[in-house]
Order: C-alpha cells, then sequence, then structure tokens
C-alpha cells in the first residue's frame, strides 16, 4: 500500500514571471497540461518539449517528437500536434521531488513549475491491488476528501501514460455500459466494469477535476487532475469451481490440472481467501508455505497441493492457477472443513515380508473411489506408483466397511498410509484422506529343530553397502539388544556363528549351528540405528510326543516348558508359526475351548490339554508352544484317533 499524492496547482508569480505552484503528498500522483502564458503567439507544435528540474534536464523527461508519449520512469509526456499544450504526468512522488521545475519548448518558451511534497494529508488515497475473473463484474469504490463531493470525478487507466476512461459528468451512462460510475457526492465514487475480459486488466487512476482551489472548478478555470487512488486490476480466468470437503485433523490433497497449452515453463500459484498470489519458485519438488505444501509437475500440467493436520482456520476459498502473460488462469476450490471426525485413531501392524497385510478399514461412502497413498519423507501423503497399484486392492464387507490391502509385501512398503475417498472432476481431483496405518515389517520366521542349523539372511539398501551390519538379540542400538555377531567382528571367538556380507547382492547372512531352546527369540538384522528389520526364531525341541485314542474317548496330553513366566498354548497346524496365529485351541490365559481344556503343575514344570469325546478328523499334528517376550519354543505332537471294534452277543 502507499499514499497517494493530493496536488495543488495555483498560479503565481516568482521574480515577475507566470508559474505553476504544486503541492501535494507523498506516494501520489498528478497530471497537468503546460503552456506558454500567451498561446496564441508562442506555441509551437514542432518544437521539442521537456519538463525537467534544471535546464539541461537531469531530471525529468523530455520529447523532440509529436503526438507520442514519452516515459522516463515516473514521468510521462504527451506532446499533441494539434493542442495548444503538452501534458505532463508524474507517479509515486516521494519528498526528494520537493523543488523547482521548468516546462516549455526548447527555443520560445518555458514556466516554472514549484513543487512542493508533504508527508501528511487527510485526502491521501491509496494503491491496492483487486482480482476478477473473466466475465465478472466487479466495482471499484474511490475515497475523496468531502471538499471535493462537488467536483468532477474522473477515472483513468494507465498503459505508457494515463488514457481517460470515463468521468462523472458524462450523462450517457446506461446499465448496459461497460463502465458505470456513480458518485455519493459525500465521501467515495464507484466504478462498475461489466463482463470482465482479459484486456482488462492493468493499473487504473480514480481522481477527481480540479483548479488552484478546494471549490468546484469554474467553466473558464484551468484545470488539472489530482489522482486519490491507485487500483492494479488483476484479471484471471476460472477454468471451474469445486467444493471440497475433508476433516478436521486429518489431510486432504488436491491435484489442478491445466490445459494442455500450458504445460512446460508457465509459473503456478496459490490464493486463499485474498488477492495475494503464492508463487511456486520450483517445479518438480515439494514447497511449503505455510501449512500449504505444493508441487509444480510441468511434464503432465498440473499443480499438487497437499494439506495435513487440517483445522477450522483451513476452511476458505482456495486458488490454484497458472500465470500466462495475457491472462491468468485459475481454478476456484471451495474448502469445507466438518468437524466431525467419525474415523477413529490411527492404527499400526507389523507384516511378514512376502504376506498380505490390511491397512486401512472405513466407513463407506457412495459415489467416491478408494484411495491409497504413502507418506514421504516431508510426510507428504502421495499416491502409489502405477508400477505397484497390481499389489493394493480394496475390498467392502456387509457392514459397509471397506478395507485396503497389500499383497506379497515387500521392504519398501513399510511407512505410514493414508486411506480416503477419492473425487475426481474435469480438472481437479481431490482426495480426502481419513484413516491412518502405520506398516512396520518383519521377516518370515525362521523355524529350526533343536540341533539343527539356521541361516539368517538380512537384506539391506545399495547405498548402506560399506556400512557395518548387526545380528542382535532384542532390537539393536537399545539399553536391552543383546549383539550376536558384526559384519567387521572376528568370527574365531564364536565357533557356532559364521557371517558373510555380500555387497553385490545387498545381502548380510549370519549362519547359526547347533541351536539350542534358549536360542529361540526376536532378532533384529541392523545397519546403523537407521534400518532394524525384525524375525523370530523359533525352536522345535527334538522330541516328538505321539498319543493314541478311540473315537468317543479323550486324551489326555503332557507339555513341558522350560520358563515360568512364559504363556502356554496347544493348537493344531502343520506349521508352528501358523498355529500361533491362527489355530490356537486353548491356553495358559483361554483354559477352557468346547472339548478342549488345559491344567497346569508349575511346579513339574508340565502343562496338560485334555480332549474329550474324540473324533476320527482330531487326528493329526497338534504343537504345545510356549512363549515369552516374543521367543517361542515348540514341541510336536502327533494324535492318533482310531475307531475301537465291539463284539456283538448272538441270539437266544
Amino acid at each position: 500500500m502507499r499514499a497517494i499524492i493530493i496536488i495543488f496547482i495555483t498560479l503565481c508569480l516568482i521574480s515577475g514571471q507566470v508559474c505553476l505552484s504544486v503541492s501535494g503528498c507523498s506516494g501520489g500522483s498528478i497530471m497537468f497540461k503546460c503552456s506558454s502564458s500567451n498561446q496564441e503567439k508562442s506555441y509551437d507544435q514542432f518544437k521539442g518539449k521537456y519538463f525537467c528540474r534544471n535546464r539541461d534536464c537531469t531530471t525529468g523527461t523530455s520529447t523532440e517528437l509529436q503526438r507520442r508519449q514519452v516515459n522516463n520512469g515516473r514521468f510521462t509526456l504527451y506532446d499533441d500536434e494539434n493542442s495548444r499544450f503538452f501534458t505532463v504526468f508524474i507517479r509515486n512522488l516521494s519528498r526528494e521531488d520537493d523543488g523547482r521545475y521548468t516546462c516549455g519548448d526548447n527555443q520560445t518558451w518555458s514556466r516554472d513549475v514549484e513543487l512542493k511534497v508533504n508527508r501528511n494529508s487527510s485526502s491521501c488515497g491509496t494503491s491496492v491491488i483487486q482480482t476478477a475473473y473473466i466475465g465478472q463484474t466487479i466495482t471499484i469504490r474511490c475515497e475523496y476528501d468531502h471538499k471535493f463531493k462537488t467536483h468532477t470525478k474522473v477515472f483513468y487507466r494507465v498503459k505508457v501514460g494515463p488514457e481517460h476512461v470515463l468521468n462523472s459528468s458524462q450523462s450517457s451512462q446506461s446499465s448496459e455500459d461497460k463502465f458505470i460510475l456513480t458518485d455519493s457526492q459525500k465521501d467515495h465514487f464507484n466504478v462498475t466494469i461489466r463482463d470482465i475480459s482479459a484486456e482488462d486488466g492493468g493499473v487504473y487512476l480514480c481522481g477527481v477535476e480540479r483548479d488552484k482551489s478546494d471549490k468546484r472548478p469554474s467553466k473558464t478555470s484551468i484545470t488539472h487532475i489530482t489522482f486519490i487512488k491507485e487500483i492494479e486490476l488483476d484479471v484471471s480466468s476460472q477454468i471451474t469451481s469445486v467444493q471440497v470437503e475433508a476433516y478436521i485433523s486429518k489431510s486432504v490433497f488436491i491435484t489442478c490440472e491445466f490445459p494442455q497449452e500450458l504445460k512446460g515453463t508457465h509459473k503456478k500459484f496459490i490464493q486463499k481467501d485474498s488477492p495475494q498470489k503464492i508463487p511456486v519458485d520450483e517445479q518438480k519438488r515439494w514447497v511449503r508455505h505455510d501449512k500449504v505444501q505444493m508441487y509444480d509437475d510441468p511434464s503432465e500440467g498440473v499443480l499438487k497441493v497437499f494439506i495435513s493436520d487440517l483445522s477450522a482456520a483451513d476452511e476458505g476459498t482456495y486458488r490454484c492457477g497458472v500465470i500466462t502473460a495475457d491472462v491468468h488462469l485459475f481454478t476456484e476450490i471451495k474448502l469445507k472443513i466438518s468437524q466431525v471426525d467419525h474415523f477413529g485413531e490411527s492404527s499400526k501392524s507389523v507384516a511378514i515380508i512376502g504376506e498380505s497385510v490390511k491397512l486401512c478399514n472405513y466407513p463407506e461412502k457412495q459415489q467416491t473411489i478408494k484411495h491409497i497413498c504413502k507418506e514421504n519423507k516431508k510426510k507428504i501423503c502421495q499416491s502409489i506408483s502405477s508400477s505397484e497399484k497390481q499389489r493394493f486392492e480394496f475390498s467392502d464387507s456387509t457392514a459397509g466397511v471397506f478395507t485396503a490391502s497389500i499383497s506379497n509385501v515387500s521392504r519398501r512398503d513399510a511407512g505410514v498410509y493414508w486411506c480416503g475417498a477419492e473425487t475426481r472432476h474435469k480438472h481437479v481431483t481431490s482426495v480426502s484422506l481419513t484413516s491412518k496405518h502405520e506398516l512396520t515389517l518383519s521377516m518370515p520366521p525362521v523355524i529350526r529343530r533343536e540341533g539343527d542349523s539356521a541361516e539368517i539372511r538380512c537384506p539391506y539398501d545399495e547405498n548402506q553397502a560399506k556400512e557395518i551390519k548387526h545380528l542382535c538379540k532384542g532390537k539393536c542400538f537399545t539399553k536391552d539388544d543383546q549383539n550376536i555377531i558384526r559384519s567387521d567382528e572376528d568370527q574365531i571367538k564364536k565357533s557356532n556363528i559364521s557371517v558373510k556380507d555380500d555387497t553385490e547382492l545387498n545381502l548380510f547372512t549370519v549362519t547359526m549351528t547347533d541351536l539350542r531352546a534358549e536360542d529361540a527369540g526376536k532378532y533384529w538384522c541392523a545397519v546403523k540405528d537407521s534400518f532394524n528389520l525384525p524375525f523370530e526364531l523359533m525352536i522345535i525341541m527334538k522330541d516328538v510326543i505321539t498319543h493314541e485314542a478311540s473315537v468317543g474317548g479323550s486324551a489326555s496330553i503332557s507339555c513341558k516348558y522350560i520358563r515360568n513366566h512364559s504363556q502356554r498354548f496347544f493348537c493344531r497346524g502343520d506349521q508352528p508359526n501358523i498355529c500361533i496365529r491362527d489355530g490356537v485351541r486353548v491356553s495358559s490365559s483361554n483354559r477352557t475351548n468346547s472339548r478342549f481344556s488345559l491344567t497346569e503343575e508349575t511346579s513339574a514344570g508340565v502343562f496338560t490339554v485334555k480332549i474329550s469325546d474324540l473324533r476320527a478328523e482330531d487326528s493329526g499334528k497338534y504343537w504345545c508352544a510356549e512363549e515369552s517376550s516374543g521367543s517361542f519354543i515348540f514341541t510336536e505332537v502327533q494324535l492318533h484317533v482310531t475307531r475301537g471294534f465291539f463284539c456283538q452277543r448272538p441270539e437266544a
């Protein structure tokens, strides 16, 4: 914003010759006519004209050309060969402009101009930026001092110099005119501009027509223009307008698409509830402005906008646009923030590499496309790449809940995901993200029998090839971890452990021999403290329990356990890890389940499982298991249920 000068021009006598005295306030603009005191005899339209601070014209401007505007910074002259004067226009006056000037031609005449610049005036206006879009009708308000209420009001447009648009004395205005001026005749007048076009953009000036006094000029007065307000009209073209709904404390991702011909180097911008444009100064890189993050993708011709942790203050009207030489194109987005959050807290899960995992459960919303995205390092949730999407699936349940899942989980899938609903318009795609899920990974369990060997394969990233690798029991680099071996460690001291680091395959392999029950537990492969990948080593005891029973009878199976503070299980399954996950029948926390029951003899370190009312289909492989802090030890149980033979007594 800057103040606009109010200029007072009076005729005066300085050293016996006629002069113009000009005074105003810092920051303003003026326009006045310069002519000789005797126009009929002295004015020569074919001589060059000047307006200078001194005779050698080191400050100001001059012209040798008729019917041309000559611009020199803030000074503009216009010499019309058919007129008896030339026009001087000065913008953005400052205190340094205070002083004596001369206007005239190069041979015949000159006139002194005394310019006095004051800092303060109650009539000073402002300079503003006003935004409009093509096809809109806008109204510009121009304030003035009440002493000018009877003066003619003027509206100019600045190109090279000021060009007259209309004034309040024009009586031919109608509701169909493009420009309409209405004067309150009190303290302001309004100018309405109808059906805005790209050509209407630019700088406009509001002013009053006046002479040497504050009174209304007479018909014979020598008048000038005092400009009281400057308006920079920024015209944009609205591509479309859409409403986007998002939720308190959640996130929203908006993609604005622009016409094909605007792909490439055209700069994008974002606005919110104000005329100030926030330009995106870099392409193919996320740029942050307060809470709003923006990404200009020139190859796709889109601007991506991401806002996280939404609050009520984020609600409003946004514009995402592109800056062109002629007109700024934009899409209007009315963002509505719902205060009701019925999506629940964020969730977490651990997925085993190579298996499948469910990520998000969220309520069904009709006529929306289901969406899943993954946060990057800047916590911006970006869409899954097309090469990965085939592993992501959406399914719905009869309860109206949609679930997102990943199949064949790999190491790169670890991270934070958001699920939500996607809405597509012609030029805008919006995603309201509502369900947050943190996914951590674990390698498949390693299951070995007591006395066997186990090969543990730990993958790492290519950029970690030269780093030291670790295998720990417990999470590495924590106070409770137990270092098993490092890639740079002397292996002679640990005869039952060997290590190989294959930097070409990015694979760190540890071999453990002669396994014992106490080797069971959760291990971690780690590189520094930035990469930790866990897995479980499960030990199956050498001894196998075999039990036979008859259909209709019962079976009592006794299982030994080693650790008193462990949790005991009894389950059925071909593999012990699947048995624990999906097939637990009874445990020390759930001792009765239908025909199965569990009792414990802690002094003997034994728990007994009784199966009653045996059936033929009960035959199969079972497991006695104990677990302590993620460490599993199993004993295999083979149950054989046979049919009994009954003798029939002969008839008498």
